[in-house]
């Protein structure tokens, strides 16, 4: 079948018979219609395809409005990044700019304009302010990569209408290692209740909790520990040998807590490292990016993290997903 016969086949049910009857003006004048529209007319190519960064050029491109030969506008600021924690704020000359790419964004893959978007607000204009200002910044390609990479620093880029409060990093519903040990502390507690044992706190599940609703959880985990025949229990009884495995399990992954708040904060260390060591890797930046202008890089480093004695304070899980005061931990 030649190109010709594709086409006329293509389009054959826009005729009344189903087919171009060449001895009908009507039909001679729409099938050249037909022709020009899709094979004499240059088709212009849909902004979501190409390359990340093309795509990201594209709805910079079309949201400014600019003509065929016409490079986008580099940024009047200067905007590198620094080390360390730091604010940034667009200067006045590129705010405009900055305001027209606040809210764009391409479609998800395999959508059409004008639907779900790919990605947050401000992740273009902080592109572009970052892209066209001399920096070496390429698009996250894969479903572990950060938002952007700005030269080889990963940046993950947020929207959240203050600098301060916390932040969320994203679900953990999928992180099935650290499911399974916020199911077994819990688990535990809710256990001790029922035999008996004084509830404390409020009734709390592994996807909803604050990180100092994990300290109370941990002390029934020590309490079921310090059982002095829980070892023979075990060989005697399935529920003790279920208990005990699980608590092995614990301490396994957590390095053998001896306190509660040491417990606590091993699980919650757990969970935060396990998320922001691929988004955006240590060593990277969290962008929390204001509609105002002002621009925060929070320096992402593990071991403030880890060593910070308010951790708990500033943590927490809301359905299956984690938030972190990132301004009390990272300053």
């Amino acid at each position: 079948m030649d190109l010709l016969e594709q086409f006329i086949r293509s389009v054959s049910y826009k005729f009344p018979k189903g087919y171009p009857d060449m001895k009908d003006p009507k039909d001679v004048e729409l099938l050249f219609q037909l022709v020009n529209e899709n094979v004499l007319t240059p088709q212009k190519p849909s902004i979501s395809e190409g390359t990340e960064e093309e795509i990201y050029n594209g709805v910079i491109r079309k949201t400014l409005g600019l003509k065929e030969g016409e490079e986008i506008p580099k940024p009047r600021g200067k905007y590198t990044l620094k080390d360390g924690t730091f604010m940034e704020q667009v200067s006045s000359e590129d705010k405009s700019t900055f305001d027209k790419l606040y809210n764009v964004a391409p479609p998800k893959k395999g959508e059409e304009e004008g639907e779900t978007k790919g990605v947050g607000n401000g992740e273009i204009a902080l592109y572009w302010l970052y892209q066209f200002s001399g920096n070496d910044v390429k698009v996250g390609r894969s479903g572990d990569d950060p938002d952007l990479f700005i030269n080889g620093k990963g940046v993950e880029v947020k929207a959240y209408k203050s600098h301060t409060g916390k932040i969320g990093l994203g679900r953990f519903g999928t992180d099935r290692e650290n499911l399974q040990l916020l199911s077994i502390i819990f688990g535990i507690k809710a256990l001790s209740e029922v035999l008996g044992a004084k509830s404390e706190g409020p009734a709390i599940n592994p996807t909803n909790f604050k990180g100092t609703d994990l300290i109370p959880a941990f002390n029934q985990v020590l309490e079921l520990e310090r059982i002095p025949d829980l070892e023979r229990l075990a060989t005697q009884y399935n529920v003790f040998a279920t208990i005990k495995q699980n608590i092995d399990t614990l301490n396994q992954n957590l390095e053998n807590p001896t306190e509660a708040k040491e417990g606590a904060q091993a699980m919650a260390y757990k969970m935060v490292e396990s998320k922001l060591s691929r988004k955006p890797g240590n060593g990277g930046y969290l962008a929390n990016v204001l509609k105002n202008g002002s621009i925060k890089f929070f320096k992402i480093e593990l071991d403030k993290v880890e060593s910070s004695e308010n951790l708990l304070d500033n943590f927490a899980a809301k359905q299956s997903a984690i938030y972190l005061d990132f301004g009390k931990i990272f300053g």
